[in-house]
Protein backbone atom coordinates (compact mmCIF):
# COMPACT_ATOMS: atom_id res chain seq x y z
CA UNK A 1 0.00 0.00 0.00
CA UNK A 2 1.36 3.41 -0.96
CA UNK A 3 1.67 6.40 1.35
CA UNK A 4 -0.98 8.19 -0.71
CA UNK A 5 -3.45 5.33 -0.31
CA UNK A 6 -2.80 5.15 3.43
CA UNK A 7 -3.28 8.90 3.73
CA UNK A 8 -6.63 8.63 1.95
CA UNK A 9 -7.82 5.87 4.29
CA UNK A 10 -6.69 7.56 7.51
CA UNK A 11 -8.04 10.89 6.29
CA UNK A 12 -11.41 9.30 5.48
CA UNK A 13 -11.57 7.81 8.98
CA UNK A 14 -10.80 11.13 10.67
CA UNK A 15 -13.24 13.01 8.42
CA UNK A 16 -15.97 10.43 8.96
CA UNK A 17 -15.37 10.66 12.70
CA UNK A 18 -16.34 14.35 12.88
CA UNK A 19 -19.42 14.18 15.16
CA UNK A 20 -21.61 16.52 13.13
CA UNK A 21 -24.89 15.64 14.87
CA UNK A 22 -23.29 15.97 18.31
CA UNK A 23 -21.78 19.36 17.46
CA UNK A 24 -25.02 20.72 15.98
CA UNK A 25 -27.06 19.55 18.98
CA UNK A 26 -24.55 21.13 21.36
CA UNK A 27 -24.51 24.40 19.42
CA UNK A 28 -28.27 24.76 18.85
CA UNK A 29 -29.73 23.16 21.98
CA UNK A 30 -26.84 22.80 24.42
CA UNK A 31 -27.55 19.09 24.84
CA UNK A 32 -25.45 15.95 24.59
CA UNK A 33 -27.35 13.95 21.99
CA UNK A 34 -25.84 10.73 23.37
CA UNK A 35 -27.96 11.25 26.51
CA UNK A 36 -31.20 12.07 24.69
CA UNK A 37 -33.71 9.81 22.96
CA UNK A 38 -32.10 6.82 21.28
CA UNK A 39 -28.60 8.01 22.21
CA UNK A 40 -27.59 7.73 18.57
CA UNK A 41 -25.12 10.39 17.37
CA UNK A 42 -26.79 10.63 14.00
CA UNK A 43 -29.29 12.49 11.88
CA UNK A 44 -32.35 10.47 13.00
CA UNK A 45 -31.90 11.30 16.69
CA UNK A 46 -31.02 14.88 15.78
CA UNK A 47 -34.26 15.16 13.77
CA UNK A 48 -36.28 13.91 16.72
CA UNK A 49 -34.85 16.31 19.29
CA UNK A 50 -33.50 19.34 17.44
CA UNK A 51 -35.58 19.57 14.26
CA UNK A 52 -36.39 17.60 11.15
CA UNK A 53 -34.86 20.09 8.72
CA UNK A 54 -31.66 20.26 10.79
CA UNK A 55 -31.50 16.47 10.91
CA UNK A 56 -31.97 16.13 7.16
CA UNK A 57 -29.28 18.76 6.51
CA UNK A 58 -26.77 17.00 8.76
CA UNK A 59 -27.69 13.67 7.16
CA UNK A 60 -26.82 15.08 3.74
CA UNK A 61 -23.53 16.40 5.13
CA UNK A 62 -22.69 12.91 6.41
CA UNK A 63 -23.73 11.38 3.09
CA UNK A 64 -21.87 13.73 0.77
CA UNK A 65 -18.91 15.19 2.67
CA UNK A 66 -18.00 12.23 4.87
CA UNK A 67 -18.52 9.40 2.40
CA UNK A 68 -19.04 10.35 -1.25
CA UNK A 69 -16.43 13.10 -1.55
CA UNK A 70 -13.43 11.10 -0.20
CA UNK A 71 -14.20 8.18 -2.53
CA UNK A 72 -14.66 10.43 -5.56
CA UNK A 73 -11.45 12.30 -4.70
CA UNK A 74 -9.56 9.00 -4.43
CA UNK A 75 -10.91 8.01 -7.85
CA UNK A 76 -10.00 11.39 -9.33
CA UNK A 77 -6.42 10.88 -8.13
CA UNK A 78 -6.23 7.42 -9.73
CA UNK A 79 -6.44 5.31 -6.58
CA UNK A 80 -7.54 1.77 -7.46
CA UNK A 81 -10.90 0.28 -6.56
CA UNK A 82 -9.56 -1.49 -3.46
CA UNK A 83 -8.36 1.83 -2.02
CA UNK A 84 -11.68 3.49 -2.86
CA UNK A 85 -13.52 0.70 -1.05
CA UNK A 86 -11.20 0.99 1.97
CA UNK A 87 -11.83 4.75 2.04
CA UNK A 88 -15.59 4.14 2.19
CA UNK A 89 -15.26 1.55 4.95
CA UNK A 90 -12.95 3.86 6.93
CA UNK A 91 -15.51 6.68 6.70
CA UNK A 92 -18.23 4.47 8.18
CA UNK A 93 -15.96 3.16 10.94
CA UNK A 94 -15.02 6.72 11.85
CA UNK A 95 -18.66 7.82 11.90
CA UNK A 96 -19.70 4.86 14.08
CA UNK A 97 -16.72 4.86 16.44
CA UNK A 98 -15.40 8.40 16.64
CA UNK A 99 -12.13 9.02 18.53
CA UNK A 100 -13.42 12.55 19.15
CA UNK A 101 -16.28 11.12 21.28
CA UNK A 102 -14.49 8.31 23.15
CA UNK A 103 -15.35 5.79 20.39
CA UNK A 104 -19.08 6.51 20.39
CA UNK A 105 -20.93 7.72 17.32
CA UNK A 106 -23.77 7.20 14.89
CA UNK A 107 -25.12 4.15 13.09
CA UNK A 108 -23.55 4.78 9.68
CA UNK A 109 -26.65 4.65 7.48
CA UNK A 110 -26.13 8.04 5.80
CA UNK A 111 -22.47 7.29 5.19
CA UNK A 112 -23.31 3.92 3.62
CA UNK A 113 -25.75 5.64 1.27
CA UNK A 114 -22.98 8.12 0.45
CA UNK A 115 -20.79 5.18 -0.55
CA UNK A 116 -23.53 3.93 -2.86
CA UNK A 117 -23.77 7.39 -4.43
CA UNK A 118 -20.00 7.50 -4.98
CA UNK A 119 -20.11 4.13 -6.77
CA UNK A 120 -23.24 5.09 -8.76
CA UNK A 121 -25.23 2.23 -7.23
CA UNK A 122 -28.63 3.55 -8.25
CA UNK A 123 -30.39 0.16 -8.14
CA UNK A 124 -29.30 -0.42 -4.54
CA UNK A 125 -30.26 3.15 -3.59
CA UNK A 126 -33.73 2.56 -5.03
CA UNK A 127 -34.07 -0.67 -3.02
CA UNK A 128 -32.94 1.15 0.13
CA UNK A 129 -35.51 3.90 -0.46
CA UNK A 130 -38.27 1.34 -0.94
CA UNK A 131 -37.35 -0.70 2.15
CA UNK A 132 -36.55 2.14 4.52
CA UNK A 133 -38.43 5.11 3.09
CA UNK A 134 -41.67 3.70 1.71
CA UNK A 135 -42.19 0.51 3.73
CA UNK A 136 -40.43 1.35 6.98
CA UNK A 137 -41.11 5.06 7.40
CA UNK A 138 -44.26 5.93 5.47
CA UNK A 139 -46.21 2.68 5.72
CA UNK A 140 -45.22 0.88 8.93
CA UNK A 141 -43.94 3.98 10.83
CA UNK A 142 -40.93 2.13 12.27
CA UNK A 143 -37.97 2.20 9.95
CA UNK A 144 -35.48 0.55 12.34
CA UNK A 145 -36.43 -3.02 11.40
CA UNK A 146 -36.34 -2.23 7.69
CA UNK A 147 -32.91 -0.68 8.08
CA UNK A 148 -31.90 -4.09 9.50
CA UNK A 149 -33.38 -5.78 6.43
CA UNK A 150 -31.47 -3.40 4.17
CA UNK A 151 -28.20 -4.04 6.03
CA UNK A 152 -28.55 -7.81 5.68
CA UNK A 153 -29.80 -7.76 2.08
CA UNK A 154 -27.41 -5.23 0.52
CA UNK A 155 -24.40 -7.54 -0.01
CA UNK A 156 -26.67 -10.00 -1.81
CA UNK A 157 -28.18 -7.31 -4.01
CA UNK A 158 -24.71 -5.96 -4.87
CA UNK A 159 -23.61 -9.48 -5.89
CA UNK A 160 -26.80 -10.01 -7.90
CA UNK A 161 -26.45 -6.77 -9.83
CA UNK A 162 -22.81 -7.63 -10.52
CA UNK A 163 -23.94 -10.94 -12.07
CA UNK A 164 -26.48 -9.30 -14.39
CA UNK A 165 -24.21 -6.39 -15.41
CA UNK A 166 -23.34 -8.02 -18.73
CA UNK A 167 -22.01 -4.83 -20.32
CA UNK A 168 -19.78 -3.85 -17.37
CA UNK A 169 -21.54 -0.50 -16.97
CA UNK A 170 -20.69 -0.29 -13.28
CA UNK A 171 -17.72 -1.15 -11.08
CA UNK A 172 -19.38 -4.11 -9.39
CA UNK A 173 -16.63 -6.67 -9.04
CA UNK A 174 -16.07 -8.71 -5.88
CA UNK A 175 -14.26 -5.81 -4.23
CA UNK A 176 -17.57 -3.97 -3.89
CA UNK A 177 -19.37 -7.12 -2.75
CA UNK A 178 -16.74 -7.63 -0.03
CA UNK A 179 -16.99 -3.95 0.92
CA UNK A 180 -20.72 -4.22 1.52
CA UNK A 181 -20.32 -7.48 3.42
CA UNK A 182 -17.86 -5.65 5.71
CA UNK A 183 -20.25 -2.71 6.01
CA UNK A 184 -23.07 -5.06 7.00
CA UNK A 185 -20.90 -6.54 9.76
CA UNK A 186 -19.89 -3.05 10.94
CA UNK A 187 -23.46 -1.75 11.03
CA UNK A 188 -24.75 -4.82 12.88
CA UNK A 189 -21.84 -4.61 15.34
CA UNK A 190 -22.76 -0.98 16.00
CA UNK A 191 -26.37 -1.93 16.68
CA UNK A 192 -25.37 -4.66 19.11
CA UNK A 193 -22.84 -2.55 21.01
CA UNK A 194 -24.82 0.72 20.71
CA UNK A 195 -22.65 3.42 22.29
CA UNK A 196 -21.33 1.02 24.94
CA UNK A 197 -24.50 1.58 26.99
CA UNK A 198 -25.38 -1.07 29.53
CA UNK A 199 -29.14 -1.81 29.46
CA UNK A 200 -31.02 -0.98 32.66
CA UNK A 201 -32.16 -4.59 32.96
CA UNK A 202 -28.69 -5.95 32.19
CA UNK A 203 -27.58 -7.89 29.14
CA UNK A 204 -29.78 -10.78 28.07
CA UNK A 205 -30.80 -12.39 24.81
CA UNK A 206 -33.84 -10.09 24.41
CA UNK A 207 -31.66 -7.00 24.48
CA UNK A 208 -29.45 -8.33 21.70
CA UNK A 209 -32.49 -9.30 19.62
CA UNK A 210 -34.04 -5.86 20.12
CA UNK A 211 -30.76 -4.15 19.25
CA UNK A 212 -30.18 -6.24 16.14
CA UNK A 213 -33.73 -6.00 14.78
CA UNK A 214 -34.95 -2.64 16.06
CA UNK A 215 -31.76 -0.82 17.14
CA UNK A 216 -33.02 -0.25 20.68
CA UNK A 217 -33.13 -1.99 24.06
CA UNK A 218 -36.94 -2.15 24.30
CA UNK A 219 -39.70 -3.14 21.92
CA UNK A 220 -41.55 0.21 22.06
CA UNK A 221 -40.25 2.80 19.63
CA UNK A 222 -42.05 5.67 21.38
CA UNK A 223 -40.62 4.77 24.77
CA UNK A 224 -37.12 4.58 23.34
CA UNK A 225 -37.03 7.70 21.16
CA UNK A 226 -38.57 9.93 23.86
CA UNK A 227 -36.07 9.05 26.56
CA UNK A 228 -34.57 12.00 28.37
CA UNK A 229 -37.38 14.38 27.39
CA UNK A 230 -38.90 16.19 30.37
CA UNK A 231 -42.39 14.98 31.11
CA UNK A 232 -42.06 11.95 28.82
CA UNK A 233 -41.40 8.30 29.53
CA UNK A 234 -37.80 7.48 30.35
Amino acid sequence: MTITALAFIVGAYLLGAIPSSYLVARFLKGVDIRETGSGNVGASNLSEHVGRLIGISVGFFDLIVKAAVPILLARLLDQDLTVQAAVGLAAVLGHNWSPYLQMTGGRGISTVIGIMVAFFMWQEILIALILVGLIGTLWLKDMAFWVFVMIVALPGFVYFFDLIDFFNLFERDMTIVILFACLAVALLAKRLTANWERPEQGYNWRVFVYRALWDRDVRSQEEWTRRGIEGEAT
